[in-house]
């Protein structure tokens, strides 16, 4: 009796390029929390080490031409070079941009109903440490992003259900 033989599913494949230490540290997080091994998508994370938003996208785009990546996602604050010329760029790699307005912090702060409104960085960064107990690349202030927050922030935070559609189903919201 012949068997049939086992097909395997080609896997969709995701590149998520954070800003800094603290954008890929949450990124890793969500990635716990939300990709399961087997899901049929593959997520890899890279740092891009700051020096603002034009360099993220552009080093997104150059990482995305060393793989054939289904998805290409850049998680960057607004703070520094977010700009048309950015937008543009972003646009013309196919780099899909989660926008942190102004900074991740400000992402972190609103997930928890925190104010962020018309807040400079420097004060929601300010304001992180002092609710959360630490930086945001701190890995022990992530026990208060647990599931059960993230879940109830995703409807009122847009960038939050971006990501997580694209690690989850390698998708990118049209819109």
């Amino acid at each position: 009796m012949k068997r049939e033989p086992h097909r395997r599913q080609v896997a969709r494949t995701v590149l998520v390029v954070g800003e800094g230490d603290a954008e890929v540290l949450f990124l890793q997080h969500l990635k716990a929390l939300y990709v399961q091994r087997g899901s049929g998508v593959v997520v890899t994370i890279k740092n891009a080490r700051g020096k603002g938003a034009a360099h993220v996208v552009d080093f997104a785009s150059r990482q995305s031409r060393n793989a054939a990546y289904d998805l290409v996602v850049a998680l960057l604050d607004t703070d520094s070079d977010w700009n048309d010329k950015t937008r543009t760029a972003a646009r013309k790699t196919r780099v899909h941009v989660a926008p942190c307005e102004p900074c991740l912090e400000a992402l972190l702060l609103n997930i928890h109903h925190g104010a962020v409104k018309g807040r400079s960085s420097a004060q929601l960064k300010q304001d992180f440490e002092a609710r959360f107990g630490g930086a945001a690349h701190d890995p022990a202030v992530l026990r208060h992003f647990n599931r059960l927050a993230l879940d109830a922030a995703l409807q009122r935070v847009a960038v939050l259900a971006s990501l997580l559609r694209a690690l989850t189903f390698a998708e990118w919201p049209v819109g």
